[in-house]
C-alpha cells in the first residue's frame, strides 16, 4: 500500500490536519506582527483560509508552541483583518 508523502500541517484555528498547499503560512517577525508568508521564510504556523479558523485563532490563549514567543491580541486581530481584505 503506497503512503502519501506530501506535507501535512495542522491550522493554528481548528487544529486539523490538512495538506500544506491547502493551507496559509503565517510567520511572526521580530517586532511581534504577524504576517503571512508563502516562502517559509521564519519561525511560523498554517491557517485555513476560512473565516471560522481565523476566529478561533482569535480566540486561542497561547501560540507559544508554534512561534516560541508569545504573540499579542492586537498582532492577531490585525492578521485577521489584513486576511479578510485579502492579505
Amino acid at each position: 500500500m503506497k503512503r502519501d508523502r506530501r506535507p501535512r500541517r495542522s491550522c493554528l484555528g481548528c487544529n486539523a490536519a490538512d495538506g500544506q498547499s491547502a493551507l496559509l503560512r503565517i510567520v511572526i517577525e521580530h517586532s511581534g506582527e504577524l504576517k503571512v508568508d508563502r516562502l517559509g521564510t521564519g519561525r511560523g504556523g498554517y491557517l485555513h483560509q476560512m473565516e471560522s479558523c481565523w476566529e478561533s485563532f482569535l480566540r486561542r490563549k497561547s501560540l507559544y508552541r508554534a512561534f516560541r514567543q508569545e504573540v499579542t491580541r492586537p498582532a492577531k486581530e490585525k492578521l485577521v483583518l489584513a486576511l479578510r481584505a485579502g492579505y
